[in-house]
């Protein structure tokens, strides 16, 4: 009686499991290829709520209903719009200044193409790192002095640097940069992340703390990789 009680439990327990993974993958399945402004609407457990800013840099944050968090940072900078692009399309150079990426490579996949696609890895603390293959596409807008680069996981090939590493299911977010009037740049990042496997199902809390830190590290870094003189060089022409 006990042996067969053991069973039962198991067989429910397996039907439970492929039941809300099949579910879960549907709701990944769905949320990618949409805009990350939109993609996601209607899945938010939480309204926007301000964090605490940190080095001059403002955050607020909504909770997805995967527990992990959507954030925008906002911040002002002296760097030009021009220079702060160029860095973000510098795709190959991410490993100088954007945390936790470990390798970066532009991968051309339509020479007619504008939009660039890059392969990244990024290295994961406490699991096993992760890649991901991401479409950049920038957008103009003139009349407002704002420059908007669109960034959203695509799917695909890419081979990867190590069979070890596990793919993102979604990241997608946006840098914009706007020149203001009293000459400054505003600098905003919207991202939001979804690592997969046990982090996203159980580390999910760990992952909103150390994705929100590296993010305002992130804001930092590329105004000083912006600086460089080859990224002011943009700037002038």
């Amino acid at each position: 009686m006990q042996a067969y009680s053991k069973r039962h439990y198991l067989n429910v327990f397996s039907k439970l499991s492929c039941f809300f993974l099949v579910i879960f993958s549907g709701l990944l399945l769905a949320e990618q290829g949409n805009n990350a402004e939109h993609q996601t609407s209607n899945k938010w457990v939480s309204d926007w709520e301000e964090e605490s800013p940190k080095h001059g840099v403002q955050a607020s944050c909504r909770t997805h209903i995967t527990n992990i968090k959507q954030c925008r940072f906002t911040t002002e900078s002296d760097v030009p719009v021009e220079s702060l692009t160029a860095v973000v399309m510098d795709v190959n150079r991410f490993k100088d200044w954007a945390v936790s990426v470990i390798d970066s490579d532009q991968i051309i996949y339509d020479e007619s193409d504008q939009d660039i696609y890059v392969y990244t890895v990024y290295h994961f603390t406490g699991a096993y790192n992760r890649d991901a293959v991401t479409r950049y596409r920038r957008t103009d807008f003139p009349e407002s002095n704002r420059t908007k680069v669109d960034f959203i996981t695509v799917d695909k090939p890419a081979e990867k640097k190590d069979l070890r590493l596990v793919r993102f299911p979604l990241m997608a977010g946006y840098w914009q940069f706007t020149k203001k009037e009293n000459g400054k740049t505003e600098i905003q990042l919207l991202t939001f992340s979804l690592p997969g496997g046990m982090v996203q199902n159980v580390l999910y809390s760990l992952f909103n703390i150390g994705s929100l830190d590296a993010s305002f590290e992130t804001m930092q870094a590329i105004q000083k990789q912006a600086s460089l003189p080859e990224y002011l060089a943009k700037s002038t022409k």
